[in-house]
């Protein structure tokens, strides 16, 4: 993990005084980080994840195709559950012997395919009802699975891999601040009026369909998938500045960036801002209630990015 390093100021209180010696040596260790390889393979708790993820895709159509041949329930409920144990064994077997796997897909932001794939299992079945093609009637709830299993299965994933990839590349970096803190207090507070509307919507969907049997009630159930990913704006965050790049910790996850995927920072009336590279990627916004000292977060970030004009 990081090493922490502390910082003397000059007599003028100005900021933080780095020699160009010191930013070459920060520049060339962050270079060699990013190169950095992992041949360590996948632990068990991986592993595990990942085979039940492919087990909540994969399963849904063995269970159909069972479907096909036996129409009894408790055949198909033990059809299930053992295709559910081998499928989840082969695939976590087949990943844990994989060198790397964990490193390399959290490397790259292609792995958020891994959330949406499962969507795929919601619009094949519902998007047979809107053709008129009549799917077994068993497909409905195996699709549920497949989309709401395959997406918890996912996000989890996503956060095993991107985790072990920022620890990875943190081996040896030098860390020179810290602070914890959450979005601004306004987006908090239509993140939670979202939120709430979502998760409420989704029950009502939920008890229509399973207690009265109506159709739209699996369609607004899904609102619950917009519920979900705003729990993250009001979860605090921890910041970490190293050599390396920025380090966000979330409650389940650790995201890294190298400094090149930003373009500068800005100071605003109740924000920390940190600008992204990319267009399509969210800035980090920290409250600035939250973070302990302000002034000390904005020199050392300002040692590595531009102020936004």
């Amino acid at each position: 993990m990081a090493q922490s390093r502390s910082f003397a100021f000059g007599a003028s209180g100005d900021g933080l005084l780095l020699t160009e010696t010191v930013r070459r040596s920060m520049a060339t260790h962050a270079e060699a980080a990013l190169r950095q390889p992992s041949a360590e393979r996948p632990d068990l708790e991986y592993a595990f994840v990942a085979g039940l993820y492919v087990a909540a895709l994969v399963v849904p159509a063995l269970v159909i195709a069972l479907s096909r041949v036996f129409a009894d329930a408790a055949v198909l409920y033990v059809g299930f559950l053992v295709a559910v144990t081998a499928v989840t064994a082969v695939a976590g077997r087949v990943i844990s012997k994989t060198p790397g796997f964990a490193v390399r897909l959290g490397r790259h932001d292609v792995v958020w395919v891994l959330v949406v794939l499962p969507f795929g299992w919601f619009g094949g079945v519902f998007g047979a009802d809107a053709l008129h093609v009549h799917p077994p009637a068993i497909a409905r709830p195996l699709a549920v699975f497949a989309t709401v299993g395959g997406m918890l299965f996912g996000i989890v994933l996503v956060a095993m891999s991107r985790t072990r990839y920022a620890d990875a590349i943190l081996e040896g970096a030098t860390e020179f601040a810290e602070w914890e803190a959450r979005w601004p207090r306004r987006r908090r507070r239509v993140a939670g009026g979202v939120m709430i509307c979502a998760f409420t919507a989704s029950t009502v969907g939920f008890v229509a369909a399973l207690g009265f049997g109506l159709e739209w009630g699996w369609r607004l159930y899904y609102a619950l998938f917009i519920g979900i990913p705003l729990m993250n704006l009001l979860n605090p965050r921890t910041f970490r500045v190293t050599d390396a790049g920025l380090v966000v910790e979330h409650p389940v996850q650790r995201l890294f960036r190298p400094w090149s995927a930003f373009t500068a920072y800005e100071l605003t009336a109740d924000a920390l801002v940190i600008q992204p590279a990319a267009w399509w990627r969210p800035a980090h916004r920290c409250d600035r209630e939250d973070i302990e000292d302000v002034d000390a977060a904005v020199t050392v970030v300002d040692q590595w990015l531009p102020k936004r004009r």
